[in-house]
């Protein structure tokens, strides 16, 4: 038997995972020489190993593994991902087999190899060949930041070089580099005319270095027309929950009157981090109801339900407590998982007030697992327990039964983010807007910005890992 490090992670919402730690096995089907399958001698040097890995954890853990065999002749694939593709449902946006395990996992607690910028990558207003980058946030203390790169400016060439749909992604993701860039200027707030092309500066060099983000990016409590409003802007459900902690006592003893979360950034995390923030959220007396209900697929829900598994989440109690009525969340393209989960679990016991653009619409819960110890190598050198799948193992549902964000949240108010004010400021669009709810007043914004500003120049996002993308499990779980 071998041990499998399990996470649980919620690319669309979660489910329950382990520690690293624990020394839980789960059972598998017997191997035969060590995994690898020889029946002819075509295949007598073939190795077999991850083939089974991938092909075990599936049927084991997926949820969609209703045609996945008990029995299966793995010489009838060449590579694992040929396995991974043959089985994985259709419709799964979600779930991915990669062979960087050690990197992936260190990603969950907001640490990787970055140069500190946040970008959103659209094509260039008059040359629609051309990319450029807007710089939506910059990480303090980060290698962009020393190199005096900040939220406004407008990236549009790498060591010199233009960049255009053809060359975008390799010289970005260069671990060292140069960066030419403008200032972006939305005249009157009209997208459509935004200037970019004025004075143009080159950076020094940039290298990316290791970092550890503390995600709590903002704290601040704002007194405007005799109300108290405080605002978080938050990065990530990392693993600790001090920072946390703190702001929610600081907008305790500030006795703020509104909260605006701002989630702009936040792709998911830890599912204790998230159930400690929405109890402190939650109204007073639902210390102990329910906050996720988790489904998975039949033979691990009965196999769990056995072992007398309670996947489910809790609002737990908690000393720092705002105890209101409303909250006001922030959010873009890049809210996703365990932030929307936020949302949608809330809902039943608070006004939930959505403002900014529609959310991601990661509604599945995933786990990262892999063979840890499994000390071989594959033919191209890459150790078996680098080997791993992101598997969608479960769904989540609030106290209401609803999964409502598979495609992700509608804003209750849809005000878009230009990059061109600072964030938290009561010249930010997205918090102005909330500031107008909050106070009755009309918006304080300098310019109203209601039209989708992306159409067919959207690209992407170019900030944290993909996998960063998730909801996080830590507590004990109990493997077949």
């Amino acid at each position: 038997m071998k041990r499998v490090t399990i996470f649980l992670l919620l690319m669309l919402i979660g489910i329950a995972g382990c520690n690293k730690e624990d020394d839980d096995t789960v059972t598998k089907y017997s191997r035969h020489n060590n995994g690898r399958h020889n029946t002819n001698s075509t295949t007598r040097n073939k190795d077999y190993t991850i083939h089974r890995f991938v092909w075990e954890t599936m049927y084991y853990y997926y949820y969609w593994n209703n045609n996945i065999p008990s029995r299966l002749d793995l010489t009838k694939f060449d590579t694992p991902n040929d396995v991974f593709e043959k089985f994985k449902y259709t419709d799964d946006r979600f779930s991915a087999i990669l062979n960087n395990y050690t990197e992936t996992d260190s990603y969950f607690n907001n640490e990787y190899v970055t140069d500190g910028l946040n970008l959103v990558l659209g094509t260039d207003r008059l040359d629609p060949e051309k990319v450029v980058a807007y710089v939506q946030y910059v990480y303090k203390d980060s290698p962009a930041e020393a190199a005096g790169i900040k939220r406004g400016h407008v990236i549009t060439k790498v060591n010199g070089q233009t960049l255009d749909k053809n060359n975008y992604q390799s010289l970005l993701n260069l671990d060292s580099y140069t960066l030419s860039y403008s200032t972006l200027s939305v005249p009157n707030g009209m997208w459509n005319y935004r200037e970019y092309y004025g004075d143009e500066y080159t950076s020094p060099r940039i290298t990316k270095k290791n970092m550890n983000i503390d995600p709590v990016l903002q704290v601040a409590t704002h007194y405007i027309n005799g109300h108290t409003i405080g605002y978080f802007l938050y990065d990530s459900f990392d693993e600790g929950t001090n920072g946390i902690t703190e702001a929610i006592e600081k907008f305790q003893a500030d006795h703020i009157t509104d909260l605006v979360l701002d989630l702009r950034f936040n792709g998911g995390g830890y599912v204790s981090t998230l159930e400690k923030l929405v109890s402190m959220l939650v109204p007073a007396g639902n210390e102990g109801n329910l906050f996720i209900k988790t489904e998975l697929n039949a033979g691990l829900t009965q196999a769990l339900k056995k072992q007398g598994e309670d996947l489910n989440s809790y609002f737990s109690h908690e000393n720092a407590h705002l105890n209101l009525n409303k909250l006001y969340v922030l959010t873009s393209y890049q809210t996703a998982s365990a932030s929307e989960e936020l949302i949608s679990g809330l809902k039943p016991y608070m006004d939930v007030v959505i403002i900014g653009t529609p959310t991601y619409g990661k509604y599945t819960t995933n786990l990262l697992l892999n063979d840890i110890d499994d000390k071989g190598t594959d033919p191209d050198g890459i150790s078996y327990s680098e080997w791993a799948l992101y598997l969608v193992v479960g769904l989540c549902k609030n106290a209401n039964g609803e999964m409502n964000f598979k495609n992700g949240f509608t804003p209750d108010f849809q005000v878009e983010d230009y990059y061109d004010t600072p964030l938290g400021s009561e010249d930010d669009p997205l918090f102005a807007q909330a500031i107008s709810l909050i106070t009755g007043k009309a918006s304080i914004a300098k310019r109203a910005r209601t039209a989708s500003k992306f159409q067919n120049d959207f690209i992407g996002t170019s900030a944290k890992p993909f996998y960063k993308q998730n909801l996080t499990f830590n507590r004990p779980f109990t493997r077949l």
